[in-house]
């Protein structure tokens, strides 16, 4: 190791890091441009196949996923968008997951409120 100083070493990484960004600033813009579409390409297929367990609705636009395992509960969207992990998001969705059209994915929030609303107020 060519400089035993952390601190220094930590610079001189930072320095190199930054010039070989600005000499290849092009070539990492593009693949990761790449990278992101062939990702949303993927997330769009996958939900393309599913539909609304309810209304049998198909469109990727509209398609959300509902949780039906609480544990461990991660979002879908979350891992499959910001975090680029397409596979990851998908074991998740077929795991513990429902597929449900944004509609109904809602309504079924709403019920699942107001029964718990139900619930205190009997009490």
């Amino acid at each position: 190791m060519p400089f035993k100083d952390e601190a220094v070493r930590k610079a001189k990484q930072k320095v190199y890091a930054r010039k070989w960004y600005e000499s290849n600033r092009r070539k990492v813009i593009n693949n990761s441009r790449e990278a992101r579409d062939k990702n949303r390409t993927e997330w769009i297929a996958y939900k393309s196949k599913q539909r609304c367990s309810h209304c049998r609705k198909t469109h990727p636009a509209i398609i959300d996923f509902h949780h039906v395992i609480k544990e461990g509960k991660r979002s879908v969207n979350k891992l499959a968008v910001r975090q680029r992990n397409i596979a990851e998001a998908i074991r998740e969705a077929e795991e513990k997951c429902i597929p449900l059209c944004a509609n109904c994915h809602r309504v079924l929030h709403w019920e699942e409120q107001q029964s718990i609303t139900a619930k205190r107020k009997k009490k």
